[in-house]
């Protein structure tokens, strides 16, 4: 912030930065002004106006010129020359664009710190080591020109308010400083404007993200701020947390799957993506890095509605589309004729690129029918990935429960001769006071576990019509029983659905079984974990089967193992994180083998 004079305030800013956004309305709270100027063109004065009282609908301001390409302004709410004159607006007092005249490309800025750092460092020291890397404008140049040009504008506000607050651009800031202490700023005669037609379009939701600065995100999050008088100051890290967990909240609405994204993983993905940001030495993340972030910990589908919430800008205009301004990169399509026109985006500071995303969205509803009528009821088979995932969490199982049944019939007595299996250090100390030492006795082994029973969810049948055995194709893998929703309602590729897990057995070695399902059709059993769970007890050859579920098995199912000459050891399912059961819950049905060629390119973590 400088004093040019008693009667001026002037605040260097840069387009589109929430950072000076806030800092200009505070000012504006804070102190008593009776002029707010802002460096815009000054052929956008008369229009200006009754865009900024639009908002928060999104409009811009397009000049047409003859066979020179369109020059637009972006009525950005986290802009804070728009803030200028959306805060002279509400104060009810004058409110001006000073900048030059002569519409022009405007020169690029140098490489400069990340705005962030304004909020580390604070914003007067990181707008000095700002100021100190932009060199000054040439003389006679088109940027000394419209320092002069707003430098004359200031003296001739100055004669007629008492406390006035130029918003001026950086690359402005230093020549307009300069130009104002000059004598012949008090007669420099102005520039003739540029002659073009001004029209005023709302901007196609879908293209915010081109004309803003900001995420379209991020702006409705400070719009909503501002209509709040009882909210909290937003922060753009804050923001970029919120999206990830309100599109996890948004995405996994349904509570059977919302252990797909934890808060651990979405800490995980926050930590990736500082690392993405910090790798390209900048302090806040560009767009691309925080779907690259989201695709990393929650796949191809996460990442799609990452993007889209990303673009996303809640408050929408009337108008139909066909209506609006269509805005890209350097181009923009005019709603009066359709045609497609070199732009320039007055408020870009950085020159914006495109960047290619390898991510795959979920097909669209035709395409979903497509895949669905072309699938071959005669082939079928699993995902590779995920059989050697279940195969290496059916051998853990069996061993702990081969632990815990060994745990069993540890036998515990003092010591007399011999340590026998090593002292019992649990034992031995809650005898301390005796001075007893104890060891522990470890009877040998008897039998293995050749049968794993896998419950997720209990009591929801009707989620879970889809209920087959699956053979093993080879002597390493088990043979699979289980219940599961139903694949076709999620296709995801050519020959690819996802279903999830409600309970499934795993029995290993394979062999060739009877469907569970199918034989306990008749039997008086109540749902599908008892069916499930009654067809592994029955082929089962070891007494002990491993049970795995949320809750101990009920008293029903454990007089069913026990007609059965067999013995349920549980293991909670809660010893299991909850990234190992989203990872286990879910798998895929291909429609033959040769769809394993393709099925990793559309199959996500």
């Amino acid at each position: 912030m400088f004093r040019l004079s008693s009667s001026i305030t002037l605040i260097p800013a840069l387009h589109g930065s929430l950072y000076y956004s806030q800092y200009v309305r505070d000012l504006c709270s804070e102190k008593s002004f009776d002029c707010i100027a802002v460096d815009i063109p000054s052929v956008f004065d008369d229009n200006l106006p009754e865009s900024v009282d639009a908002l928060p609908l999104i409009s811009a301001l397009i000049a047409t010129r003859p066979s020179d390409p369109v020059c637009y302004v972006p009525v950005d709410p986290c802009d804070a020359f728009i803030e200028g004159i959306r805060q002279s607006r509400q104060r009810h007092i004058r409110g001006c664009c000073i900048g030059s005249p002569i519409l022009g490309r405007p020169a690029p800025l140098p490489l400069i710190p990340d705005p962030h750092a304004s909020e580390i460092m604070g914003i007067d020291a990181y707008t000095a080591l700002c100021l100190e890397t932009i060199d000054r404008a040439g003389d006679f140049s088109h940027e000394d020109a419209a320092c002069r040009s707003i430098a004359c504008r200031l003296h001739d506000l100055e004669a007629t308010y008492a406390a006035i607050l130029a918003v001026v651009h950086f690359r402005h800031t230093t020549g307009v400083i300069r130009h104002f202490k000059q004598e012949y700023s008090y007669n420099y005669s102005l520039p003739e404007p540029t002659s073009c037609r001004i029209m005023r379009e709302y901007i196609n939701p879908d293209h915010l993200y081109f004309a803003l600065s900001e995420l379209p995100f991020i702006a409705g999050k400070f719009e909503k701020e501002r209509q709040n008088p009882f909210a909290s100051r937003i922060g753009v890290i804050e923001t970029i947390k919120d999206l990830f967990r309100e599109t996890r909240d948004d995405y996994y609405s349904d509570k059977n799957t919302i252990t797909e994204l934890s808060p651990t993983r979405i800490d995980r993905a926050l930590t990736y993506l500082r690392n993405l940001t910090v790798m390209t030495d900048m302090l806040m993340p560009s767009l691309f890095d925080i779907v690259t972030a989201a695709k990393g910990v929650g796949g191809n589908s996460y990442a799609v509605k990452i993007l889209k919430n990303a673009k996303y800008y809640p408050f929408l205009p009337i108008e139909q589309p066909g209506k609006q301004l269509d805005v890209g990169i350097d181009r923009l399509v005019l709603p009066e004729d359709g045609s497609v026109h070199d732009a320039v985006n007055l408020f870009k500071d950085l020159p914006v690129t495109w960047q290619r995303l390898n991510i795959k969205p979920d097909p669209s509803g035709p395409q979903k029918k497509k895949y669905r009528f072309r699938w071959n009821p005669a082939g079928i088979c699993s995902h590779v990935p995920e059989d050697r995932k279940i195969e290496e969490f059916n051998a853990h199982l069996r061993n702990k429960a081969q632990r815990v049944l060994t745990e069993d019939l540890v036998r515990s007595e003092k010591f007399v001769a011999s340590v026998k299996d090593g002292i019992d250090f649990r034992e031995t100390l809650r005898n301390w006071h005796t001075g007893d030492i104890y060891i522990k006795e470890v009877p040998p082994s008897r039998g293995n576990l050749d049968t794993v029973i896998i419950i997720f969810d209990s009591g929801n049948d009707d989620r879970y019509p889809h209920r087959a055995t699956w053979y093993a194709e080879h002597d390493q893998e088990s043979t699979l029983t289980f219940f599961a929703t139903n694949p076709f309602d999620d296709v995801i590729g050519p020959g690819i659905v996802r279903s999830r897990y409600g309970g499934l057995s795993l029995l290993f070695p394979p062999r060739v079984i009877p469907n569970a399902f199918e034989i306990t059709a008749d039997l008086p059993l109540k749902n599908l974990t008892e069916r499930l769970a009654y067809g592994a007890l029955l082929f089962s050859e070891e007494q002990a089967v491993a049970f795995v579920s949320p809750a101990r098995p009920a008293l029903r199912l454990r007089r069913i193992a026990a007609r059965l000459k067999k013995h349920l050891v549980w293991i909670p399912l809660s010893s299991f994180s909850s990234e190992t059961i989203r990872k286990l819950r879910r798998f895929h049905v291909l429609n033959g083998k040769i769809v394993r060629s393709w099925a990793s390119h559309f199959i996500g973590d």
